[in-house]
């Protein structure tokens, strides 16, 4: 669930009120960049971190072999340069910068990515995040056949050396170097055991910042300039203070009174701001698609024809006009537009999700003989952040408006305990985000394959299998790839493995005196660019 799991952000009360914007703080130590964030971390283990908040974390603390520029170019990271594959594109051999440090002092070595990268697809691990190295030689007879970790085609021929063996080429590997294999501290991990990376005290970097003041339960931590960092001289800001706040309207009023220099926001409160701060607000689509999840071993969910019916009775043009406001767009399908082109068109440009208020009332008649039931109930699990609350009312206004005979109750949760409910398989429906590390749709396809690290469902379709292992035979990213993911796009349009909802969008406040911060589509602001 790696990057990945998220709130939505979901608001709809105006802010008033006008104030001057100020430049970041300057304390006794140097710069201080104050930042207001929706989500909290989940954990700073490379290997476990699923969460959107983990993952924006790891971004400040973790370096891999590779890592992304300012403007999201892939660039060296603890590598010495970007290498090009060889034998069939199918083996890397990365050669290791020798002046890389963790935040302890000691050294970052190639055995600190090879046992990253083997604890990861160790099942015994139990990571969401090892479907990211299924392209890896060995991960299936590891991964889903339980063989000896040593299998695996990762191995470090000598200290400063990393060599990788695929399985077959891969177009987007590179993305995967830069954004998902991250180390871990050998040594510390075998002191702090499964506390490694649950608390500032057990969690090391080997990136431009530390962790301070942070355990699971925090709602404020900071992140600290890593003095053994090799290019610490060019990071400028000394300290980021982040503190976690939920609703949008309240992380506004913070940035409008000055407590914070960016905040994430969203919603109805951008009417107002956007006639007295209109510079200050950043706003970019993101890699990110809300969706439902359905229990495929729950009689009534599991029903095809009821979950088309659902599909068709969500008007996500107004979900996303009127209860998000925030430039959000109705998804056309899991695969977030923007993220590749087919013949010239975007992946999305012939795929859509329509609301239909008679076909949906037509599918649900087929669906209650199937079932022998004519009112159904579903309960929907829905974090309990205001974000999720507001988007589960949606969905249940909206379906219960089209479709009188089914009644949506709504169970809010913990956002970790609606996690825990997913993977132990304890749920009839839910909603969750994912986002992606890489340019391509598999990322959000394997969200309803079988074999895929999260799917929460237990839902199969053998069309649905044959296209995915398909794509896996096309190991270029040209249209051939493309339009076999299409066909799989299509496919769970229609038959609803999960349910897409929309495309969520980046939008940040942000003082005009902070230059270099961008937001990519795949990825996370990193705040080591920032000036």
């Amino acid at each position: 669930m790696n990057k990945k799991i998220v709130i939505g952000a979901v608001a709809v009360i105006a802010v008033a009120g006008i104030y001057a914007a100020t430049r970041p703080s300057k304390s006794a130590k140097g710069h201080t960049l104050r930042v207001a964030v929706q989500n909290n971390i989940s954990t700073l283990d490379p290997n476990l971190a699923d969460q959107v908040g983990a993952n924006w974390a790891e971004v400040q603390t973790l370096e891999g072999l590779y890592t992304t520029s300012a403007n999201g170019k892939i660039i060296p990271g603890v590598a010495q340069k970007i290498v090009q594959p060889t034998q069939g594109n199918k083996v890397y051999t990365i050669k290791l910068k020798k002046n890389q440090k963790w935040s302890d002092g000691s050294q970052v070595t190639a055995s600190d990515f090879v046992n990253s990268v083997k604890r990861q697809v160790n099942p015994v691990t139990k990571s969401t995040r090892a479907n990211h190295f299924k392209d890896i030689a060995g991960y299936d007879a590891v991964y889903n056949n339980k063989e000896n970790v040593n299998k695996l085609g990762i191995s470090a021929p000598d200290k400063y050396t990393v060599k990788i063996e695929l399985s077959h080429p891969v177009p987007y590997f590179n993305f995967i170097l830069a954004n998902q294999l991250y180390p871990i501290n050998s040594d510390k991990l075998k002191e702090y055991g499964s506390k490694y990376g649950q608390t500032a005290k057990t969690t090391v970097s080997n990136g431009a910042y530390t962790i301070k003041k942070w355990n699971q339960s925090s709602t404020t931590w900071e992140f600290v300039k890593n003095k053994y960092y090799a290019d610490a001289k060019n990071v400028h800001y000394d300290t980021i203070k982040a503190t976690q706040v939920t609703d949008a309207t309240l992380a506004s009023k913070q940035y409008l009174a000055k407590k914070v220099d960016e905040a994430e926001i969203s919603g109805g409160i951008l009417t107002d701001l956007k006639k007295s701060h209109a510079t200050d607000i950043k706003s970019t689509q993101k890699g990110r698609v809300a969706f439902i999840v359905w229990n495929a071993d729950d009689k009534t969910v599991s029903n095809t024809n009821l979950k088309q019916a659902l599909s068709l009775a969500i008007n996500r043009k107004e979900l996303t006009k009127s209860a998000l406001a925030d430039g959000s767009t109705p998804a056309k399908s899991i695969v977030p537009s923007g993220e590749v082109k087919v013949d010239g068109k975007d992946f999305n440009a012939n795929l859509s999700l329509p609301y239909n208020k008679a076909l949906a009332q037509k599918y649900l008649k087929q669906a209650q003989s199937e079932l022998n039931q004519q009112k159904i109930t579903i309960t929907l699990n829905t974090a309990d952040t205001d974000a999720y609350k507001a988007l589960g009312v949606y969905l249940k206004q909206s379906i219960e408006a089209t479709l009188p005979d089914v009644t949506i109750n709504l169970k809010q949760l913990p956002l970790n305990a609606e996690i825990s409910a997913f993977e132990s398989h304890d749920f009839q429906a839910g909603t969750l985000t994912w986002s992606t590390d890489y340019n391509d749709p598999i990322d959000f396809l394997d969200i309803a394959y079988s074999k895929g690290a999260i799917n929460f469902t237990n839902w199969t379709n053998s069309e649905y299998e044959k296209i995915i292992n398909k794509v896996s035979e096309q190991h270029e990213a040209n249209d051939a790839r493309y339009k076999l993911e299409q066909q799989a796009a299509k496919l769970n349009n229609d038959l609803n493995g999960v349910t897409p909802l929309y495309q969520v969008s980046n939008v940040h406040l942000l003082r005009s005196s902070v230059k270099n911060l961008d937001y990519p589509l795949i990825g996370y602001q990193n705040y080591k660019y920032a000036k």
